[in-house]
């Protein structure tokens, strides 16, 4: 029989908790130094790695390259020696924690090693601009835990999937029998079938910003309630399942209506839209998929031809069923579908029936991670309590 975990011990396991289900901002203390940066080290290192063995030239004799990248290594090597000497570490030892000083390094060194070998200090600023977005993108995935969040509302998704096919059918079926009539339209086929690539990415781009917006300006009003319990029953029914099960006895006074933080409504809120907009998307490639399917069964090349006054360009020839599927029926079926996805998400936040199907089915996990926190937080003040 298992002994019974400590308290400190159940307080790293709900904080592993919310890393897992893409709040870690709600750990009390979260550090972007000791939270964040370190824990990009690894990406980084790889990165200032690549750029080092990069520093060669096919026009150079091979001993010169090699001596390009070995010195680029070495004079890597002494900058990060020079800084462990000033900060009373090994010379060779990683950083525990990155801070501005590694950062700049990471940023500078690329660099200024395609300033001083090359000459090209015009390329050098290339390099620092990359590199820049780089650290930023980095520090956006793991600050704000983009990658375990994409997991999480993939898997609610996958677990919901019924329902929101239930809601699709119920909000859309006027709209598809629009979208069937806008299908059989030649002037659509003119427009969608016939535009270039950059500009049909251009209009997808507007429709998807334009559903974001939407779907940002209902969050506020959605989420403003959440982080508030009235009854202590309510939050200790909601972590059942959770770490925080286990401190709920333990925690004196639960924190039921801790404020959070701007970074953790960010967090909170970011969970949310990716969730919806999975949804969204999901229900977007549907109609994208039936309408390239019914235009494979009922299309063919000269029909598209007639329409979009020029010759079709073949996509995938499908000899065994006599059919030939071609790049204007699929750049047909990809505007629509991106017009439903925006026509969905102004049905569902308008219409208050799909509203509160909509967003209740994944705030209510924001809800379930808010009422682990305010859990947390009691166990947290317990245990300073207790120390002091």
């Amino acid at each position: 029989m298992s002994a019974p975990s400590t308290p400190d011990a159940t307080l790293e396991a709900t904080e592993a908790w919310f890393r897992r289900q893409g709040v870690p901002h709600l750990t009390e203390d979260y550090s972007t130094r000791r939270d964040v940066l370190t824990r990009t080290l690894p990406f980084l290192l790889a990165v200032l790695a690549l750029e080092v063995l990069l520093n060669f030239s096919l026009a150079w004799p091979w001993w010169a390259n090699v001596l390009s990248v070995v010195g680029a290594a070495v004079a890597v090597t002494a900058v990060w020696m020079g800084i462990n000497a000033l900060r009373r570490r090994k010379l060779l030892s990683l950083p525990e924690q990155v801070g501005a000083v590694e950062a700049l390094v990471f940023l500078l060194t690329a660099p200024a090693l395609t300033g001083l070998i090359w000459g090209a200090w015009a390329d050098a600023a290339v390099v620092l601009g990359i590199n820049a977005l780089l650290l930023f993108g980095a520090y956006l995935t793991v600050g704000f835990a983009l990658l375990p969040i994409f997991r999480w509302g993939v898997r609610r998704l996958l677990r919901d999937i019924i329902d929101v096919l239930g809601l699709f059918a119920r909000a859309l079926p006027l709209l598809l029998l629009f979208l069937t009539f806008l299908f059989i339209n030649a002037e659509v086929w003119q427009l969608a079938g016939t535009i270039e690539p950059g500009i049909l990415a251009a209009l997808m781009a507007l429709f998807a910003l334009v559903t974001a917006a939407f779907l940002i300006s209902r969050l506020p009003l959605e989420l403003s309630d959440l982080a508030t319990f009235e009854r202590p029953e309510r939050v200790r029914e909601l972590v059942q399942g959770t770490p925080a099960a286990d401190l709920v006895s333990s925690a004196t006074s639960l924190r039921l209506d801790a404020p959070l933080r701007r970074g953790q409504w960010t967090n909170v809120g970011l969970v949310v839209l990716v969730a919806l907009s999975l949804r969204v998307l999901f229900v977007s490639m549907l109609v994208g998929l039936f309408f390239f399917v019914f235009g494979a069964i009922a299309m063919d090349s000269s029909t598209i031809a007639s329409w979009t006054q020029s010759e079709p360009r073949d996509l995938l020839d499908l000899g065994w069923l006599g059919k030939t599927l071609t790049v204007e029926l699929l750049q047909v079926a990809i505007f629509l579908a991106s017009f439903s996805g925006f026509y969905f998400t102004i049905s569902v936040l308008t219409n208050r029936e799909y509203r509160d199907e909509f967003f209740e089915e994944v705030v209510g996990d924001a809800r379930r991670a808010l009422a682990v926190r305010a859990v947390y937080l009691g166990a947290l003040a317990q245990q300073e309590g207790n120390r002091g």
